[in-house]
């Protein structure tokens, strides 16, 4: 039987990690110190939580800020692989690229960002809470998912470092080390002329050529251990 993949980030307050049910409510703890103890400005601010599976992100973003300053953090951080069109929309309209986080957003709101009309990533983005809190910066990451444990899918024992788009979701799963690698080359002859991407910390992992985000590059890697 498989270990299930755990997936926990650390707090950018005080550097300590939780699990992704737990990091939240964490947050939520620092962000009202922090409401309490700074005089109120003339900004807000909204606390997100987007998120794919067991990969997430917490980010703090201006309220004056547009959807286009969210959307072009994303492509930085987990998507950009090709310049791929994306949008942002609720089940019940679409939301402009233009429009600012405070005249959309609210505590509990939910949406979806696409990425890529062709092969699509999809996230989803749930809003945590409203802060009368100022940030200098149009948005702020508060938390990653630390890089998975994700295993070869030859030997069960080190960390994957390269995916096989050809074979990934089968039986075979297409996870292999370096060492292993070699051994599905030999089995998988797409393998060397295109069918080979990096782990990489991210939901468009083995998707169109991506290859790693350009921000926050150090967890962007493969599972290093303890």
């Amino acid at each position: 039987m498989k270990e299930e993949i755990k997936s926990e980030g650390k707090c950018i307050y005080c550097n300590e990690t939780f699990s992704q049910k737990e990091i939240s409510n964490h947050l939520k703890r620092h962000l009202k110190e922090i409401e309490k103890e700074i005089p109120s400005g003339s900004d807000n601010s909204f606390h997100l939580y987007i998120h794919d599976g067991k990969m997430f992100l917490h980010v703090l973003t201006s309220g004056n800020a547009s959807f286009k300053t969210l959307d072009t953090f994303l492509r930085k951080i987990w998507l950009d692989c090709c310049g791929h069109l994306s949008n942002f929309h609720h089940k019940s309209f679409k939301i402009g690229m233009s429009k600012k986080f405070n005249d959309v957003l609210s505590p509990r709101l939910k949406f979806e960002h696409e990425y890529d009309y062709g092969s699509s990533t999809y996230l989803t983005v749930n809003v945590i809470g409203k802060y009368d809190i100022t940030t200098h910066n149009n948005i702020m990451l508060l938390s990653r998912n630390e890089p998975l444990k994700i295993l070869c899918s030859i030997c069960g024992k080190r960390p994957a470092t390269i995916i096989c788009i050809v074979h990934i979701g089968d039986e075979v799963e297409g996870f292999y080390c370096e060492d292993c690698e070699d051994k599905h080359k030999e089995e998988c002859e797409d393998f060397n002329d295109y069918a080979f991407l990096p782990v990489v910390n991210s939901p468009r992992m083995g998707v169109c050529g991506y290859e790693g985000g350009v921000i926050d590059k150090d967890r962007d890697g493969i599972y290093k251990g303890n």
